[in-house]
Order: C-alpha cells, then structure tokens, then sequence
C-alpha cells in the first residue's frame, strides 16, 4: 500500500485514538493493536466513518508470541510501519506490599516487555529506511510513584528508561525515539491534557528532526 503506516499497540478510547485520528489527517493508514475485539471492531468502524484506512490486530502485548504474530500480520497485510506507538500498559490498583514477585514480573511482560518486543520488530524494516519514529506512552508514576499503583509505577519507570537507552542506542540512525510522560489524569474535559492536545504533540515529536529530539517530553 502507499500510505505511511502508524501502528499503534494497545489501542484505546483516549490517547491512541486521538494519535490514530490526528495522524490520519496527515495521510497515514492506522494498524490498531489490542486484546479487545469488540473495542477494536468499534475503532474500526468510527474511523472507516471518516474515510480513514485502518485494520485492526488481536493481541495482548504481554505474551510475546501473540504480539510477534500479530505484527507479521500487519505487515504482510499493510507493510511495515513508519511510525510505532506504544500505549499499553497493565492498570490495577493495588499497594505495592500486596504485590508479589510473581505479579510485578507478569505485568512488566505489557508495561516493558511488550514495548521491547514492538521495537525489535519494527527496527530492521525502519533501520533499512534510515527513518522511523518510536513513541511510547509513559506516565508521571515514572517521576512520582504511588505506593497505590505500586505494579504500574514500577512499569512505567522501565519503560521510561527504555526510550532513554533507544533514544541514545539509534542516536544518528535517522531513527525518532521519545517518551511522552503523560503527568496528569487524560479527559476531554482537561484543558492540559485533553487527548487530542496530546496527539498533537505525538505529531509534533515525529516532525522533530532526530538529531533534535529529547527523549521525554513531560505534558
């Protein structure tokens, strides 16, 4: 197909749908990614609405084998992604005493190791362009963490030192990589973060030439 290509992992209601709508303004076909069809066949329709191009991917980001199939399918379907976004994340609240070591490592496979596992699959196609863009959703637990959300803070502390080792590993590949640390509750009503305020500014990140980009951007 001809259109660049974003794929979006763990695709949902807020934020990725707005990065899904804001990058389709500027000509991109949409490859969605989650473990819930019902969500993703809604998605798929609200866009095909719009004349968007999209399709659409069951599996859960934290069992890698379903990730890596899944992503082979998009590709034979739609071709490699020019742009890669990694939205998922594993939500609970739960003290971190009451967290196991069982628990913590099972919900880092979806708040860490699925946003590896995206990556190694889309760098070789990106590396071959000497272009492509990276973006992962993080979040101020990363700087702030609550004892409440012991799991998820843990989570987004890794992935935020992911993009931090990414950015600097294809430092001068041509290849964007950032994290977009979303400090803040995302609602339609806020007038900070407000998702499409936040898709902008994933926009913003993919225009910004590479040997120019910071790799977190707090919002």
């Amino acid at each position: 197909m001809d259109n660049k290509l974003i794929a979006i992992i763990g695709m949902g209601p807020g934020i990725s749908y707005s990065v899904a709508e804001r990058f389709a303004k500027e000509g991109y076909a949409v490859a969605m990614f989650s473990r819930n069809e019902g969500r993703l066949s809604l998605f798929h329709e609200l866009l095909e609405k719009q004349l968007i191009y999209s399709r659409y991917y069951l599996a859960d980001a934290g069992k890698p084998g379903e990730l890596r199939a899944a992503m082979d399918k998009m590709t034979h379907d739609m071709g490699h992604p020019d742009v890669l976004v990694y939205n998922a994340s594993k939500f609970k609240t739960l003290h971190i005493l009451d967290e196991t070591a069982e628990s913590i490592s099972e919900d880092l496979l979806t708040n860490v190791g699925g946003a590896l596992e995206a990556v190694k699959m889309a760098l070789p196609a990106m590396k071959a362009r000497n272009q492509g863009t990276i973006l992962l959703t993080g979040g101020g637990l990363a700087l702030h963490p609550n004892p409440g959300l012991g799991s998820l803070a843990i989570g987004k502390s890794g992935l935020r030192s992911l993009a931090a080792q990414l950015h600097d590993s294809l430092t001068g590949t041509g290849i964007r990589v950032a994290t977009i640390t979303v400090a803040g509750f995302v609602s339609k009503d806020s007038p900070t973060h407000h998702p499409d305020r936040i898709a902008d500014l994933y926009w913003q990140l993919h225009s910004t030439p590479p040997d120019q980009l910071e790799f977190e951007v707090v919002v």
